[in-house]
């Protein structure tokens, strides 16, 4: 059987969702030898350098990807993602914004966005993300411990026990 791009990035992906990044990536380059701007490779190749904690080689295969499919939400979301974490927090800002431009609906992008907001202390601006994040997403329990903090961060105590009690309701401890 020859291998093709699409095998290799199967076989990639199975191989990151057992925890075996390091041959994920061998996979992904293989395929990247076959078909170069294929950016479904290129964005799985980034998923497992992060998960690597190798963060500037993300950035590298997501700057790629996004070359090749600069509408792709996941795409730019995970940029936005991986330039927070290497502190490079304006840019992270212009990715999200850009995932926004393309899927304004996407609530995993606005909590997202709202954990940037919240890191720089603009709380006001990280309610609305989170808010907008749960208003898309009901059940998105990270966006809902991520408001709870906001809601304490603002002083807004009662908001704040809301959201806790929801999280102790759907089985979470306080």
């Amino acid at each position: 059987m020859k291998e093709t791009a699409s095998y290799l990035n199967d076989s990639a992906v199975s191989l990151a969702a057992s925890g075996a990044h390091r041959e994920a990536i061998a996979c992904l380059r293989k395929g990247l030898m076959l078909e170069p701007d294929n950016s479904t490779l290129l964005f799985n190749l980034a998923l497992s350098y992060r998960a690597l904690g190798m963060r500037r080689e993300s950035r590298e295969a997501l700057d790629r990807a996004r070359s090749f499919n600069p509408s792709d939400v996941d795409i730019v979301d995970t940029l936005g993602v991986v330039l927070h974490e290497l502190g490079e927090d304006a840019l992270s800002e212009a990715a999200y914004r850009s995932a926004l431009d393309l899927h304004p609906g996407n609530g995993r992008v606005w909590n997202n966005y709202g954990v940037l907001l919240f890191a720089q202390g603009r709380y006001e601006e990280s309610r609305s993300s989170f808010e907008k994040a749960i208003t898309l997403i009901p059940d998105f329990d990270d966006a809902l411990y991520n408001l709870r903090d906001t809601y304490e961060e603002l002083g807004l105590m009662k908001q704040r026990d809301t959201c806790a009690e929801i999280l102790i309701a759907r089985g979470y401890p306080d």
